[in-house]
């Protein structure tokens, strides 16, 4: 049977702040699903307020999360993006997307809605990885 690990972001994890009773995301085995992932500086805490400096943010918490897993960007098999505007928002990611996954034809499946996120974020994600994937 499969234990799961939590996994977290130093700084600004919701059970380490006493936010919320979740982990950033959970590890079963070979799998990987975060929480919902935010554009926070887990070093200060604070949310940019522009969307360029939340996306810059957030990939690297992406990659934190990957990393806690023991596993790497290139075990993300899916990336949901939570924005408030596509149209203004979906450029900054595409930015920071083509920057984390360079090479086209062996990029994770992804998918950006346009929702009211929780709180102030201009932009969340969650994602779904599979370590070991040999992708």
């Amino acid at each position: 049977m499969a234990t799961r690990k939590m996994l977290t972001i130093k700084g600004i994890d919701y059970a380490e702040r006493g936010v919320h009773p979740i982990p950033m995301g959970a590890q079963l085995g070979n799998l990987v699903v975060s929480s919902i992932i935010t554009g926070t500086d887990p070093e200060t805490r604070d949310t940019p307020p522009e969307i360029e400096g939340q996306v810059r943010n957030l990939f690297r918490n992406i990659k934190t999360i990957m990393e806690d897993a023991g596993g790497t960007v290139n075990d993300i098999a899916r990336v949901s993006f939570f924005v408030q505007s596509k149209q203004q928002h979906r450029p900054s990611i595409d930015e920071e997307w083509t920057k984390m996954f360079p090479e086209d034809g062996y990029r994770p499946a992804r998918i950006v809605l346009e929702v009211q996120p929780q709180g102030t974020p201009l932009v969340q994600c969650e994602l779904i990885g599979f370590l070991g994937s040999d992708a």
